[in-house]
């Protein structure tokens, strides 16, 4: 058996000794609206977000921005749920979630976290884009079936949120290591003080040596003491190793979720991680992971359709422009909406 620290077994996640950031009471229940099938109804967010004066505040500023450009103001959040679409607004709110970690956003991981910001957006938008266009397909009729009536097609990821809160949340645990260690944190991936000293590559080993824990077991504690949905526990558990999953996240949601945060490394920086140097892979090592071979209808293929990584890097400035809107910036032109949702009048 090795005596090398940095290889010591993963502890259980009922030893883990960490506390839990303090997130809004509606954070919990916002989730589950995500997760409920079918969810496109604005009435159910629009009653638990309004008892939230900070969210109603955020989606009000953002539909009054010029990611927007409307003529006239809008004070009522219930329509401006309606006109961002239910998924979009969802998403500001769970957002919002995160920003409004004073500790974080003026402490030593000032910088990590409005990168992890950034990264966190990216994925939780290409992972919808992976699951709505061109979906790996296993949640879905068999090929060839032959269904009862329209309304037992599957519905678009876009149109559903499906896919949106697993990427958005699959480094929960980076967070909670934030809040936890500051100061360790800022220096494992703000200074990669460790990397050199340990001769240790792999990030998760690193923070395993460096915490007691990597980021996904931490973020999967944390994610149970909140009340996550257990399927979003799951993909926040086990987002890099999607194969070795055995709870209740849907396969084609790890996979996809697995597959975007691979995308947003290969488009660099501010989307690829929380260091300041993060190394993006280049597309062709992107490529070459196993996971896309799910996205090829080929039977033998062991690798992505030969235009999918055009087409992810041909995304990167609606990315771009879509975490600027998380982010809170107010200078982003009007794109199209992120999620194919259209803008009501």
């Amino acid at each position: 058996m090795s005596n090398d620290p940095t290889h010591s077994p993963a502890p259980a996640l009922r030893d883990l000794d960490l506390s839990v950031p303090p997130f809004p009471r509606t954070l919990p229940r916002v989730l589950e609206l995500l997760h409920e099938p079918g969810f496109t109804d604005p009435e159910a967010l629009t009653e638990i977000v309004q008892h939230d004066p900070a969210a109603t505040a955020r989606l009000l500023k953002q539909i009054n921005s010029a990611y927007y450009g409307l003529r006239r103001s809008i004070s009522d959040v219930g329509r401006a749920i309606r006109m961002m679409g239910t998924t979009t607004a969802a998403g500001s709110v769970v957002s919002l979630g995160m920003l409004r970690m004073d500790e974080l956003a003026d402490g030593p991981v000032e910088a990590c976290f409005q990168r992890f910001i950034r990264h966190s957006e990216a994925t939780g938008f290409l992972t919808r884009s992976l699951l709505d266009s061109l979906s790996p397909g296993d949640d879905g009729p068999a090929p060839g079936a032959q269904l009862e009536s329209p309304a037992d097609a599957p519905a678009s990821a876009a149109a559903t949120g499906r896919g949106f809160a697993e990427g958005l949340l699959h480094d929960f645990g980076k967070l909670v290591l934030f809040y936890n260690y500051p100061e360790k944190a800022a220096a494992l991936y703000e200074e990669k003080r460790f990397r050199d000293h340990l001769q240790e590559a792999d990030d998760r080993t690193l923070e395993r040596f460096v915490f007691g824990c990597d980021h996904c077991q931490a973020g999967a504690y944390a994610a149970l003491e909140l009340n996550f949905p257990t399927a979003l526990v799951d993909v926040v558990r086990h987002h890099h190793d999607p194969e070795g999953a055995t709870g209740d996240a849907s396969p084609s949601v790890l996979r996809a979720v697995r597959a975007a945060n691979l995308a947003a490394k290969a488009m660099g920086a501010p989307l690829a991680g929380v260091a300041p140097t993060e190394e993006p892979i280049d597309w062709a090592a992107c490529a070459a992971r196993p996971v896309w071979r799910h996205w090829n209808p080929a039977p033998e293929a062991d690798g992505p359709p030969p235009d999918l990584m055009d087409r992810l890097r041909a995304k990167r400035g609606m990315v771009m422009l879509f975490t600027d809107f998380f982010v809170g910036a107010s200078d982003a032109k009007e794109p199209d909406l992120p999620f194919g949702e259209p803008l009501a009048a």
